[in-house]
């Protein structure tokens, strides 16, 4: 009974009101899930019922004393949970916590695609008939698992400790992004790209940039903190803010960036079936698909500079569009045609607002540190503490 009423005290911040430092994650966001396995990687903690909202209801399965790596089953049965393992069934509820006796203890997750590992704690529920998994995890760890997963395949301490500082912001100035859903942000591109702790061979150097850059966030001159954007590379030039979405953002301005030019997602090229595309654009200006201009116009189509729209006849067909349509990897492209084909000789990966990954990465070789990086994406800004923001 003690143990069980140290738990709840220990708990009810989290659940009921988290701490600044905390923040809820949801995993496996773009997936369905029909389960998940989980294994403790200390073999030592706690399974807690909860109810539908979130407060605690019992003590499951408690391994404090001795230990267990045995995988546990979680898995969807209408609008409750099943929980058991190979050998044992614990019943049916409607959600489920799992608490390890430190924060820094692990999880081996496998949800759908390869196995994650996360710390924190990880909570389990149904809603609107989906099951979903949610990591209740400090800031600064996540932190490090967001680091890792967008760029921590390269060992370039300054660039990590910019994408550390832009990770944070973005968290801080999304907390609120998807609180009536009963988390703060998901795990994907929509939010930022969270699949694991950081653990891989980087992981020491990420961990150290975390930590030198702790609690910092961009803000602007005015103390409020940037929207965060970046990319994976710009190909030579960003795009301003408003090409990608509908607002323009002082400080999200096009500028040159040569640092991305030469890296290994600074160009690309496609093949497309030239009728299948003429007919995009021409089903979108409500002109023949012979139409002798806009044939030509299309097919010779080049961007020397960063554009965001086509235009035909005063009317302008936004290259997000497009993008989407036929899956390119940016807008900045121009067109060559070959016979019955178009080639398609793009440059950059990305949206191409705010930071260049691969630029920042190229600027960190030659010797430029976290802050001019920051401050040459992200013109008349300056680093705070976020602890100084009112609001946080």
């Amino acid at each position: 009974m003690k143990r069980f009423l140290f738990i709840l005290s220990f708990l009810f911040l989290s659940l009921s009101g988290m701490m600044a430092k905390d923040i809820k994650v949801r995993l496996f966001s773009n997936k369905v899930l029909a389960q998940t396995i989980v294994t403790p990687h200390t073999g030592k903690f706690h399974l807690l019922a909860l109810d539908r909202n979130l407060s605690i209801l019992d003590t499951v399965y408690d391994v404090f004393g001795d230990t267990l790596k045995e995988p546990m089953f979680f898995i969807h049965k209408g609008n409750r949970i099943e929980v058991r393992t190979q050998e044992q069934r614990f019943g049916d509820y409607e959600a489920l916590m799992l608490v390890a006796p430190v924060d820094t203890d692990a999880w081996i997750i496998k949800g759908a695609g390869p196995e994650r590992i996360y710390s924190g704690k990880v909570c389990f529920r149904i809603q609107s008939g989906e099951f979903q998994v949610i990591n209740i995890v400090d800031l600064e760890t996540y932190v490090a698992g967001v680091v890792e997963s967008e760029g921590g395949h390269v060992a370039e301490f300054e660039y990590l400790k910019a994408q550390a500082i832009m990770a944070r912001t973005f968290a801080l100035k999304n907390l609120e992004k998807h609180l009536e859903e009963g988390y703060n942000l998901k795990d994907d591109v929509t939010s930022q790209v969270y699949l694991s702790k950081a653990y891989l061979q980087n992981k020491d150097m990420i961990i150290q940039a975390v930590r030198q850059t702790r609690d910092s966030v961009l803000v602007t001159e005015k103390g409020e903190l940037v929207f965060g954007a970046f990319h994976s590379n710009s190909g030579g030039q960003t795009a301003n803010s408003e090409e990608a979405w509908s607002q323009p953002i002082d400080y999200l301005r096009s500028k040159t960036d040569s640092f991305s030019l030469g890296q290994e997602r600074s160009t690309w090229t496609v093949t497309l079936d030239k009728e299948k595309f003429v007919a995009y654009f021409a089903r979108w200006f409500g002109v023949s698909l012979n139409d002798p201009q806009l044939r030509k116009e299309v097919v010779t189509f080049s961007q020397p500079q960063r554009r965001s729209v086509f235009t035909y006849k005063n009317k302008e067909l936004p290259l997000k569009y497009v993008r989407k349509e036929f899956g390119l990897r940016s807008t900045y492209f121009s067109v060559q045609e070959k016979g019955d084909k178009v080639i398609l000789n793009g440059r950059g990966f990305g949206h191409g607002v705010g930071m260049s990954q691969e630029g920042a990465m190229e600027m960190s070789r030659r010797g430029y540190d976290h802050k001019q990086i920051l401050s040459f994406y992200f013109r008349g800004t300056r680093l705070e503490d976020y602890h100084n923001i009112q609001g946080l």
